[in-house]
């Protein structure tokens, strides 16, 4: 909703309230342009060889720092997803020159948070006051995504601390094996679709799995309620 313009305002002030909730609006169907590419294109990139693996974590970090310019803000969550980009993206760079073991541990953690947060700041525009417009039913989308890229990272923690803790076509995976199959393990759990040639085995990575299933059930009939709640409430107008 437009904030209100006081008469004594100065002119550079009302421009900036007037256009900050377009920029914000926009700015969801960017972020989600650009996950979906990042869940989508770049896993079986670099799984055929044609993006290197550092290449495709500095993609990611691209991402973190995009999300940091556009929806970071001064509330918990935003400091905590502006201070955990920073530490991915040292955590990363530091991993293509020094590959070690507790580096891709802290990075996996600080990845999980990292989506978590964006996650929570794009739900919070999204679910803001004010009309419902196909930028915020894609921000709605890229929260989706961002659910499955916190539990892709999850599953990496699980993978590096229980060797064979999933199951490849019924055979216990390394982590060297496994990783770069999560992503797309992460998601067919997150949809409920289930194919059945990845299985969690270890009691970690089975929970994880029923937490991921539920969130993927529960998350769009919460999300279609609240915002058909906020079409019809008075006052904000009809969609646009």
């Amino acid at each position: 909703m437009t904030p209100p313009i006081h008469p004594g305002q100065p002119l550079q002030r009302v421009w900036a309230r007037l256009t900050r909730q377009a920029v914000t609006d926009r700015s969801l169907t960017v972020l989600t342009l650009l996950l979906l590419a990042e869940v989508v294109l770049v896993p079986p990139l670099v799984q055929t060889g044609w993006l290197n693996r550092h290449a495709a974590d500095l993609v990611f970090v691209g991402l973190l720092m995009l999300g940091v310019w556009i929806l970071a803000d001064h509330t918990v969550p935003g400091r905590m997803f502006i201070w955990t980009a920073m530490a991915t993206l040292l955590l990363r760079l530091a991993n293509i020159w020094l590959p070690d073991e507790s580096l891709r541990a802290a990075d996996a953690g600080f990845a999980a948070v990292n989506a978590i947060a964006l996650g929570w700041l794009t739900m919070v525009y999204t679910l803001a006051a004010g009309r419902i417009n196909v930028h915020r039913v894609l921000g709605a989308v890229a929260v989706f995504l961002l659910i499955g890229i916190a539990f892709t990272q999850l599953h990496r923690l699980v993978a590096m601390h229980a060797p064979g803790a999933y199951l490849v076509l019924g055979t216990p995976a390394s982590y060297g094996q496994i990783v770069s199959e999560l992503n797309y393990y992460s998601f067919v759990t997150l949809s409920s679709l289930g194919y059945g040639d990845i299985t969690p085995a270890h009691p970690a990575a089975r929970a994880l799995a029923v937490l991921e299933a539920l969130i993927g059930v529960l998350y769009p009939v919460a999300l279609l309620g609240w915002l058909v709640s906020l079409v019809t409430r008075p006052g904000d107008g009809a969609p646009r």
